[in-house]
């Protein structure tokens, strides 16, 4: 039953996708209304919220589902099924509001966990990052990924340009 192996097989801890918004997606992206009001980028658990320009160095905006953005969420959502089916097989309830994050010159966000250890009414089981602008055009934004909890084996995945 050859149809079955991957069911029996580890799996990879990400996978890239290339191309999946348009350019004028991208676009319709950029210009929400709700990424017109920023503010400046904490950590932690929702309510302990902490700020320190060590760890993290960036704007960030919220985009929550409406008559805007509806259409991201639903495109998204569709690509999450592809690849929660074709790699990781999990129990999903839903989405997450999405965080927008602008990094100018030498800022940044450093190590940290795309969950928290803490109790939560919800798990997150696959986080995301969508790359809206062309690598070509700054340096950096490289993201590390570490899969095991050993940062000496973290696996570098460069910037790829989503159009």
């Amino acid at each position: 039953m050859p149809q079955f192996a991957k069911y029996r097989r580890a799996p990879p801890c990400f996978k890239v996708i290339e191309n999946y918004f348009s350019p004028e997606e991208v676009d319709k992206i950029v210009d929400l209304e709700e990424l017109q009001k920023s503010s400046k980028g904490t950590f932690g658990p929702e309510g302990q919220q902490q700020s320190d320009d060590d760890a993290r160095n960036s704007e960030i905006s919220w985009i929550y589902p409406d008559a805007q953005s509806q259409w991201v969420f639903d495109k998204f959502g569709i690509l999450l099924g592809h690849v929660n089916h074709d790699v990781f097989m999990y129990d999903i309830d839903g989405l997450e509001y999405f965080q927008y994050t602008r990094y100018k010159k030498k800022q940044h966000y450093d190590w940290h966990f795309d969950q928290f250890m803490d109790y939560s009414n919800w798990e997150r089981k696959i986080s995301a990052t969508i790359v809206l602008s062309d690598p070509d055009d700054y340096k950096g934004g490289e993201l590390d990924i570490v899969a095991g909890g050993n940062p000496e084996k973290a696996t570098t995945v460069k910037p790829i340009f989503t159009i």
